[in-house]
């Protein structure tokens, strides 16, 4: 190890690796990086004759959506980041959670991989949930519904207000919405929701109203 140590540039990382812990982040010269990858990674260095290795990783965690490193147990320390923009702590995104995660279980070596998170009492429940209960799937339709809706005038399946309305009540998004209105932040009811957008569209230009509620597409909206 002692012939590894002298090539490493980083002298935190020198003084790690002599108690067989290595360092990766962004901030190590290529070469560092590289050498803790070979150590941990494959477990194993061939150096005059002898095997030199590492077995303890600390890293940031961006390392979960870089380089393959498979190990026997993870620890993720926190699930907060500073972010420079809003310069105040915030909660990693479920994925990046699951892709830390991810990392725990080497095929070659273990039938299961074990995962640990390290969190506030507050959030401790939260994360019991989410590991031990599925997690509902959202709809985003609310995103680009007024593309959806003019693409069903267009086509004839909307013919009124009331059909956009017994439209919307056949998607997933209203099944969403009445199970959990609190994820959408509507403060307003789908029906008038509804009707701001055929309004919005409307002025845009796309489709034209009457007086007995019924819609249809301009060319401007046929176009698009």
């Amino acid at each position: 190890m002692e012939n590894i140590i002298g090539g490493i540039k980083d002298s935190n990382l020198k003084l790690t690796l002599a108690f067989g812990i290595g360092i990766h982040h962004a901030g190590l010269v290529e070469r560092d990086r590289k050498t803790c990858e070979e150590l941990f990674v494959n477990q194993k260095i061939q150096v005059s004759y002898k095997i030199e290795k590492i077995q303890v990783l600390i890293a940031t965690s961006t390392l979960a959506w870089g380089v393959n490193f498979p190990a026997h147990l993870v620890v993720i320390k926190g699930t907060e980041y500073y972010d420079g923009k809003t310069r105040r702590y915030i909660d990693f995104p479920i994925t990046d959670v699951l892709q830390m995660m991810g990392r725990a279980g080497r095929p070659q070596f273990d039938d299961q991989g074990i995962a640990m998170i390290l969190v506030h009492d507050i959030k401790k429940h939260f994360y019991k949930r989410f590991l031990y209960e599925p997690f509902p799937v959202e709809s985003n339709l609310l995103e680009v519904l007024p593309d959806h809706m003019n693409a069903e005038i267009v086509a004839g399946t909307i013919t009124s207000k009331q059909d956009a309305m017994d439209y919307i009540t056949w998607t997933y998004f209203f099944r969403r919405l009445v199970q959990n209105p609190r994820n959408f932040k509507m403060a307003i009811t789908y029906v008038v929701h509804i009707q701001l957008q055929l309004n919005f569209a409307a002025i845009a230009g796309i489709l034209k109203s009457d007086v007995t509620f019924n819609v249809k597409t301009q060319y401007l909206g046929s176009s698009t």
